[in-house]
């Protein structure tokens, strides 16, 4: 007959001590009066008493957890506060529990810690459409998200291409030509704040400087926009500011007959929504100069600052854009 003998440990742990099915082979505990601390000793053992039969007994350290890269193994057993049951016999050898005959843990698929994910977004691919959203000079940041990870960078432009002599000042102490490019200004400003001087010289056209941002880094490069539906802008300028439409390689067959808009004079923070249907070219356009639906192959936006007649000087002034996005957004 097989014979088990248990013990409760303290920790709820239930360890087995098994023994052989032979019967001459069993192993019946000694009486308290035949195991003394002594013996246990000699055998590397501790002296223990079973609370409940008063039976003395030798025990051994428990064992140990040991590490695995999986931290689960069938061959040990957990750390215990109670030590190994071990029984001693004169006439008998001593059974011990068998690590190997405890089954392994198994790891609930709830308990599991989930692999850690990077918090780092992915990259942004060009899918060749706009996704305009919004830009806050308070954030400090010098790129408009397009919905392109390298479009969206504000630059400025004068009229010196055209010969004329018109100036940009940026309001504050950087010039915005360092290596982090517009970003002190915008820092300083919480926007894009700055002065014109708008000078002829040798310009057959109307003097003007302006800024802007293309969808990609070409400014040749289209997308299409109509999911944007428009644009929002918050502004402060002392005088009207053109806000057109780039369109790449376009602009030159068309004569630079840009659709655009306009943002009246503004000394206070103001806000204004359009959307892509309220832009439209200049009147002087001629029939072959006419584009339809603009938006569908659009490059960049543009802030121009102009003057009123052509070969005559415009005058000064400041401005302020603080706000870019989609219409809805600057609100």
């Amino acid at each position: 007959m097989k014979k088990i003998f248990g013990l409760l440990a303290t920790s709820s742990i239930l360890m087995l001590a098994a023994c052989s099915d032979d019967e001459s082979n069993s192993v019946s505990p000694n009486s308290a009066s035949s195991v003394t601390a002594e013996t246990c000793a000699a055998r590397n053992m501790v002296l223990n008493t079973d609370p409940v039969s008063g039976v003395a007994y030798c025990a051994t350290p428990a064992l140990t957890q040991s590490s695995s890269s999986d931290g689960l193994n069938g061959s040990t057993l957990p750390t215990s506060s109670q030590p190994e049951l071990t029984l001693s016999s004169s006439s008998a050898p001593v059974a011990t529990v068998s690590s190997s005959s405890i089954a392994p843990v198994v790891a609930s698929s709830s308990s599991v810690a989930p692999t850690p994910t990077s918090t780092t977004p992915p990259a942004e691919e060009s899918d060749g459409k706009w996704h305009l959203a919004l830009w806050d000079g308070t954030a400090g940041d010098a790129q408009v998200p397009t919905g392109n990870k390298s479009g969206g960078y504000w630059y400025s432009y004068t009229d010196s291409g055209d010969k004329g002599k018109s100036t940009l000042t940026w309001d504050a102490a950087d010039d915005g030509t360092s290596a982090d490019g517009l970003v002190p200004v915008i820092t300083e400003c919480q926007g894009l704040c700055g002065s014109f001087n708008l000078l002829v010289g040798d310009n057959p056209y109307k003097p003007y400087i302006g800024i802007g941002f293309n969808y990609s880094k070409s400014a040749n490069e289209v997308a299409d926009a109509t999911a944007s539906k428009g644009v929002c802008v918050t502004y402060t300028s002392d005088i009207a500011i053109i806000l057109e439409m780039g369109l790449g390689a376009q602009d030159s067959k068309i004569g630079y007959a840009n659709p655009f808009v306009t943002l009246p004079p503004a000394t206070s923070p103001t806000t204004k929504d359009f959307t892509w249907s309220e832009f439209e070219q200049p009147s002087w356009a001629s029939a072959a100069q006419t584009v339809t639906n603009p938006e569908q192959a659009l490059a960049s936006l543009k802030f121009k600052f102009a003057g009123e007649k052509d070969s005559t000087d415009g005058g000064s002034g400041k401005f302020k854009i603080m706000k870019v996005g989609a219409p809805n957004q600057c609100n």
